[in-house]
């Protein structure tokens, strides 16, 4: 008990004789796949394959595809664009729309289950550090709207997704991935704007991520929300009223990582509500980890509880997963890559010419957006 609730990432291109072992022996419910996972097209399918035969329960993929900034694909199909982009011009919805069948397409093809995307944060000014050109608007009503688009053409297209970044960052002051970001706003602001994303597309969606800002008018002044049960689990089970799977971001990032080792952040996100926990760098941390979760449901009926409660949850969002990825026939990479094109060059056409663009020009691509030039060019394709 305890490893049907674990999230790994893996270091390199090649699995390491040790990460055969603990995906063998030690199978996680899940790998999220990264930038340093992926080189082309055909190594990443040896390396899906690869996990995939490493036991007989494979472990979900995941990956952060969300175009823009965060673009872990970067290098098979370059430079789709951020969700910002389809705010800078006419007929959004539909550019979404395609946006995400291509996104969901391409997952489809490799294989990989779930797209911890879309970010639904609302894009407040000044911009969240690390949400910059990642939010589809900056009002809860077109946020809802662009990213529930984006949602159904992805799972249409064979995959699931995850919202993130749970209950909203919009007004954070700075980024997780490198220290603190508090949220110091009242909780009826966060229950009538941030929380209305989450609301109208949660249970669509059947995947939230919750975020490690801290929300100092809900819980401590000093406490991520991965943390926190009364925003894991009082804000998203009976505010929001959602049923599915909370999945933890990444609980290496220094917002949450600094506050203790594995075993007590993992210990402290399960009982604050998450149902499955993402430890995404050091996998060798994972034997000692499980073992230590283990030992504590073997003889800790509450913690057992709320284990065997993640790991339903957990089985549900896979047999979603999967229904979605047999629904939708695999499209050749080929055909995806000149539907992105197609994207891009629709999202050029309408671009408002009277105003100026959302995304600095130093931004944008630069470079090639054909596959295997040697060049992806900057963060931005728009």
């Amino acid at each position: 008990m305890g490893r049907g609730i674990l999230g790994v990432g893996i270091t390199s291109t090649e699995l390491t004789d040790l990460e055969r072992s603990i995906l063998r022996d030690l199978t996680p419910y899940a790998v999220v796949l990264f930038g340093r996972n992926i080189d082309t097209a055909a190594q990443l399918q040896d390396l899906i394959g690869e996990i995939r035969s490493s036991s007989s329960t494979p472990p979900l993929l995941m990956i952060d595809e969300e175009g823009g900034r965060v673009d872990r694909l970067r290098h098979i199909l370059p430079g789709l664009p951020s969700a910002e982009a389809f705010r800078e011009g006419e007929r959004s919805e539909e550019l979404v729309e395609e946006f995400g069948g291509v996104i969901g397409r391409l997952l489809r093809h490799f294989e990989i289950e779930v797209n911890l995307a879309p970010v639904v944060d609302i894009g407040h000014l000044p911009e969240t550090p690390g949400l910059e050109r990642r939010c589809f608007g900056d009002t809860a009503e077109l946020v809802s709207n662009l990213g529930g688009r984006f949602i159904r053409a992805h799972q249409h297209a064979g995959s699931a997704v995850c919202l993130k970044h749970f209950p909203g960052m919009g007004y954070g002051t700075g980024d997780p991935h490198y220290g603190a970001s508090v949220i110091d706003i009242p909780v009826e602001q966060i229950v009538t704007e941030e929380l209305m994303p989450y609301v109208r597309l949660g249970e669509e969606a059947e995947a939230i991520m919750i975020g490690h800002a801290s929300y100092p008018q809900i819980d401590g002044p000093n406490l991520p929300a991965s943390l926190s049960y009364k925003i894991a689990t009082e804000l998203l089970r009976d505010v929001v009223g959602f049923s599915g799977v909370a999945i933890s971001d990444d609980m290496e990032m220094h917002a949450v990582a600094d506050l203790g080792s594995f075993e007590e952040t993992a210990e402290r996100a399960l009982l604050a509500g998450n149902d499955v926990v993402l430890f995404c760098s050091h996998i060798e941390r994972i034997p000692a980890l499980t073992e230590f979760l283990e030992k504590k449901a073997a003889v800790d009926d509450r913690f057992s509880g709320r284990v065997r409660e993640a790991e339903a949850r957990a089985v549900r969002f896979r047999r979603h997963a999967e229904r979605l990825v047999k629904a939708a026939a695999p499209v050749e990479l080929a055909r995806i890559a000149a539907d992105a094109e197609k994207l891009y060059e629709r999202l050029q056409d309408a671009r408002f010419k009277d105003q100026p663009p959302l995304v600095p020009a130093v931004d944008r691509r630069q470079y090639s957006r054909t596959p295997g030039t040697g060049k992806t060019g900057r963060e931005e394709w728009t």
